[in-house]
């Protein structure tokens, strides 16, 4: 038995039932928008097969509108979750998926490097809000010993695993449709369902527990019994609050620490692609922009497995900072692996080990700050996840990132240049 915050007591299987509804209800949706926005942020990797010769971009300028995303990211991260607090999970999710949808999509439609860096800074503002207003509003509903593995599911790399191949297809097979190269109906089509995703929200979300009715009376109260509402009803967050969580030194450290990881995250998510073509070229291989697509997908399969393996034991274990930390030494021993690596397979195995520990530690760390603060200023502040230094390396280390893609022979690792 369970006891509602009224004082009433739940049976176990009406709790299990609630919680049963509550994940089929809600997790794929929000899982859907988190593959909507991953990859209209990533798949500019895919696009530049073919899209920096068109747009006769260097290795320096792509890099830089890689990176610039995290202007507009920056920028308006914290408003964006002060606004999810006044408006509501369902309008302000929705208002952002269509914004951050029109944007990716009239990316398709650029001319040059200035109108691509313009559109990117566009989109992270748009998506700012997404993230860490998605964990926050899986705050809502499941308790924090669940949160674990309903985060990982939530964040699962399908945007890498289905979208990298599905954008390799229309970039090959849409080239020279209606006029159109590949890499622009790549953008078209792949903006335009975020869009319809957005509308999707408006109907199907729903803000809090206490306002589903397509829960029971007594489901009602046995997820509130688990989460129940905040005292005096919608938090408020003021800028003293906000200012005063900056100066804290544990908060600080997780951003740092979660910023360091997101650095590995965003060059793995813009550059793989190019990689792998540039391992295939090294054996004098030459592979389809969709073999290119399939091999890039198959190194996120296994981080997938590990992920939700990690995810489950945490939750079981009622422990994250270790957890965390262990993605991340799995990740550093990835990047080691790469860098010496003696051949592809070994290479392609610490590519593995890099990716699966990246997602392993950072769906965990998100649950830091939501323990350590309230919900609302731990999202909204430490979402800031060291951006700035995540930006500045992925813009300064730009040309030393694409040579990667060229390195030859892949057999001496990524860090080790052919003679």
């Amino acid at each position: 038995m369970t006891t509602a915050a009224a004082g009433t007591a739940v049976p176990t299987e009406v709790r299990r039932r609630a919680l049963r509804k509550v994940a089929w209800r809600l997790v794929p949706l929000v899982l859907l928008m988190y593959t909507a926005a991953f990859l209209d942020r990533v798949n500019l990797g895919t696009a530049a097969l073919t899209m920096n010769a068109d747009l006769g971009l260097s290795a320096a300028a792509f890099g830089f509108a890689t990176g610039i995303f995290s202007a507009g990211y920056i920028a308006l991260q914290i408003p964006s979750n002060l606004a999810l607090q006044r408006v509501g999970p369902r309008r302000w999710l929705a208002l952002l998926m269509v914004c951050w949808g029109a944007v990716a999509t009239c990316t398709g439609f650029v001319q040059g490097g200035g109108s691509l860096i313009t559109l990117r800074v566009l989109l992270g503002a748009a998506e700012s809000g997404f993230l860490p207003g998605m964990l926050l509003y899986l705050t809502y509903w499941f308790a924090p010993a669940r949160r674990g593995l309903i985060s990982v599911i939530a964040s699962l790399p399908l945007y890498a695993v289905i979208g990298t191949p599905l954008s390799a297809v229309i970039l090959q097979g849409t080239d020279g449709l209606g006029g159109l190269t590949g890499w622009r109906w790549m953008f078209i089509l792949e903006g335009l369902p975020s869009v319809l995703i957005g509308l999707l929200v408006l109907v199907w979300l729903t803000d809090r527990p206490e306002k589903a009715r397509w829960l029971t009376p007594r489901e009602r109260a046995a997820v509130l019994a688990e989460v129940p509402p905040p005292e005096g009803g919608r938090p408020r967050i003021r800028l003293a609050d906000l200012t005063g969580r900056l100066r804290d030194a544990r908060l600080l450290t997780f951003a740092f620490a979660t910023g360091l990881l997101w650095v590995g995250f965003a060059a793995l998510t813009a550059f793989l692609p190019l990689i792998i073509a540039g391992f295939a070229e090294s054996y004098d291989t030459r592979l389809s922009l969709v073999q290119t697509g399939l091999v890039t997908a198959l190194v996120y399969l296994p981080a997938i497995g590990v992920a939700l393996f990690w995810a489950r034991h945490s939750d079981r274990r009622a422990e994250r900072v270790w957890h965390s930390a262990a993605g991340a030494l799995l990740a550093a021993v990835g990047v080691l692996v790469a860098i010496n690596g003696n051949g592809l397979v070994v290479t392609l195995i610490g590519t593995v080990l890099l990716t699966a520990g990246i997602y392993a530690s950072l769906s965990l760390m998100w649950q830091l700050p939501i323990g350590h603060l309230r919900p609302g200023p731990a999202v909204a502040v430490g979402s800031l996840r060291a951006e700035p230094l995540t930006a500045l390396v992925q813009v300064a280390g730009t040309r030393e990132t694409w040579s990667v893609a060229r390195i030859r022979p892949p057999s001496r690792g990524w860090g080790r240049p052919g003679p």
